[in-house]
């Protein structure tokens, strides 16, 4: 039977009530649960939808979906909740909160299956229990699995093994239709390659079986920090077609009032550096789990400042390569610490476009895609302050496109998870 908290009938504005679908799980009305799909980490974006399921399965998505289609209710799912411009929110519709389903199920020596709801610190949690991990791995794992194949997911070894969505094997999906179909590069092809990178716009994902490769017990660090652009990105691009590191990204930071760009580099052996132009250095070794979880004294270190659950009006772009140096520059003269706000970063790092071989994941047109991140937190309750900086993050998106690039995890212009 199905559960249902307070609300035995679906309302359906300008339709009446309709009896909800019969779940293994729970379809939700309670007003905690509304308040909190209405929202994701961006908190920019806010829409209310009509009820939040908890699906016990992958057959209760499917009945979400088919329930929506034929009542004309949209559904969508969401994950972790960590998108930062409404792609997991609907208004007058059904969210799926797919955090219910984050099962990790037993793997053999090179892969792994796992729910759609589970989160990247699950799956390593795992893995690194028979020393193995996913190829690529996002900077935060507390993304989910099914979230991000849906992006296409880039990280630090993107510039080896292209994006997450190219190191899985097969894939779960509901379809638009409400259809539970298995597939992969030699079943159902046509569906494997169009869920992935396309934000649900063709189904909703609900497992995956993940790569994995062997991990390094301890790494090394290599911290390389630049004034010059021009010197930061040539280097990091020899970097990765030499294929010298295991694990390459950047930022660019503002310090004394300019511009400083830091190249990560990260392998279990000692590379040679001694030919880079970088004007300093900085080598750490750690155990490879202290690298993973690099991300969690700054995240403990936001929320305790509070900039963690402050608005977020991100924007992450892909350029092409011939053309980053000069939207890089631009941007970042005018890129101001108060257009960043309190505890934003900029991500900057390229890989070789080719790498990416998942046909929907979008990268840049050329040989190398250069990924641009700009991780904004807007003042609360400073509507002028979000405004400009939303405003800017369009003039980006528009740029990139313009130029052959593309925009990264960024709305599209239809949702597939809906049942419209």
């Amino acid at each position: 039977m199905a559960h249902h908290d307070f609300e035995p009938r679906l309302a359906i504005p300008g339709r009446g009530a309709v009896e909800p679908p019969e779940l293994a799980g729970t379809l939700s009305v309670r007003e905690r649960d509304l308040a909190d799909a209405e929202r994701d980490f961006g908190d920019h974006v806010h829409r209310r939808p009509l009820a939040v399921a908890f699906p016990a399965t992958a057959v209760d998505v499917a009945a979400l979906v088919r329930f929506g289609r034929k009542h004309g209710i949209p559904v969508v799912a969401r994950g972790a909740g960590h998108s930062v411009d409404g792609q997991a929110l609907v208004d007058a519709g059904i969210v799926i909160d797919m955090s219910s389903l984050g099962g990790v199920r037993p793997f053999g020596p090179d892969r792994i299956s796992v729910d759609a709801g589970a989160r990247w610190r699950a799956v390593v949690d795992a893995t690194l229990r028979t020393g193995t991990v996913p190829p690529v791995l996002p900077d935060y794992l507390e993304l989910s699995v099914g979230g991000l194949l849906s992006t296409g997911g880039f990280g630090g070894a993107s510039h080896r093994y292209g994006s997450q969505a190219d190191n899985v094997h097969d894939l779960d999906v509901v379809t638009p239709d409400g259809e539970l179909v298995t597939c992969s590069p030699t079943g159902n092809a046509a569906l494997f390659d169009a869920v992935r990178g396309t934000q649900g716009r063709h189904g909703i994902i609900t497992r995956a079986t993940v790569a994995l490769t062997r991990a390094p017990s301890k790494v090394r660090r290599h911290r390389l920090t630049y004034h010059d652009l021009s010197a930061y990105l040539g280097d990091q691009r020899r970097l990765v077609d030499e294929l010298r590191f295991d694990h390459v990204d950047g930022q660019a930071q503002f310090a004394d009032g300019r511009w400083r760009f830091v190249l990560e580099a990260v392998s279990a052996q000692s590379p040679q550096i001694d030919d880079l132009r970088y004007e300093s250095a900085e080598i750490i070794e750690a155990t490879y789990r202290e690298f993973v979880d690099r991300i969690l004294p700054i995240e403990a270190q936001l929320r305790s400042t509070g900039s963690w659950y402050h608005p977020h009006p991100r924007a992450n772009v892909l350029l092409p390569g011939a053309h980053a140096e000069k939207v890089l520059g631009d941007a970042l003269a005018g890129l101001t610490p108060d257009m960043l706000g309190t505890g934003g970063s900029v991500l900057l790092y390229l890989f070789p476009t080719a790498r990416v071989t998942a046909p929907r994941v979008p990268t840049a047109r050329d040989p190398y895609t250069v990924l641009f991140g700009v991780q904004r937190t807007a003042p609360p309750g400073d509507l002028t302050a979000l405004r400009r900086m939303r405003e800017a993050n369009a003039a980006l998106h528009a740029t990139a496109r313009r130029l052959g690039g593309a925009s990264y995890a960024y709305p599209l212009a239809a949702t597939d998870a809906r049942a419209a």
